[in-house]
């Protein structure tokens, strides 16, 4: 009895958090590999837009550090598709602190928050000229970044910090009119999926073989003399 609770004391959580992974993995799967946002419109007559990290709640969605930050536990992708495919277009990640440098003096807007459902974004407007000071795309400071025609994708790896997302045209122009979605991959969920049920699995194996062992093992009159009578 004493084994059993032990086995069992091991080996279902394990089991449960094996089963939970796969079952996000699955989701992940079919959702075209990465869970998604739905595609939404943006646009702004000024330079560019501006995003810090976002904290997302039940209902809204605010700029802030959000705490847990799953980001940092995935691959976060971002595509942007332009309304006018004849525009260029520059959709970059870099540092907070030298994403502020570049665009000080520079026209743009940075979200502030969101409603959910229905979604209504809500960006404050920062005065400065019309136009870029130097191309985005010339700039060092971008971890991830994508530059061109048509839709940009942009994949990134997160790391802890301090991070904004900006959108922009690639010549610097005022005037920025997309939609987009941000998706975050799990590139751990099948792999830790398929440990987790291993290890819950192992425990159970180890005790089944251990009682067949047991049950196997012959009584003790099965190997008396010859001649002798066993005594129940």
């Amino acid at each position: 009895m004493k084994r059993a609770l032990a086995v069992t004391a091991v080996a279902a959580p394990l089991l449960l958090t094996g089963s939970g992974l796969a079952a996000a993995a699955a989701l992940q799967a079919a959702s075209g590999g990465a869970f998604t946002t739905p595609e939404r419109s943006f646009g702004t007559s000024a330079v560019a837009l501006k995003t810090d990290e976002i904290e997302v709640g039940s209902e809204t969605a605010r700029a802030g550090n959000p705490m847990p930050d799953l980001g940092e536990l995935a691959e976060v992708e971002i595509v942007v598709r332009p309304a006018d495919p004849r525009v260029p277009l520059f959709v970059g990640v870099g540092p907070k602190e030298q994403v502020d440098r570049y665009l000080r003096g520079v026209a743009h807007e940075e979200f502030v928050s969101a409603d959910l459902d229905p979604f209504r974004p809500v960006f404050r407007s920062v005065q400065g000229v019309p136009q870029a000071t130097a191309p985005p795309s010339r700039q060092p400071f971008w971890v991830a970044s994508s530059a061109g025609p048509g839709t940009r994708t942009v994949k990134w790896d997160k790391t802890g910090g301090a991070w904004s997302v900006v959108v922009m045209r690639l010549d610097g122009r005022p005037g920025v009119d997309v939609r987009a979605t941000i998706g975050l991959r799990f590139g751990f969920l099948l792999p830790a999926a398929v440990i987790g049920l291993a290890a819950g699995t192992a425990p159970l194996v180890w005790a089944v073989v251990a009682r067949r062992r047991g049950t196997a093992r012959p009584r003790r009159h099965d190997h008396l003399p010859a001649g002798t009578a066993p005594h129940d």
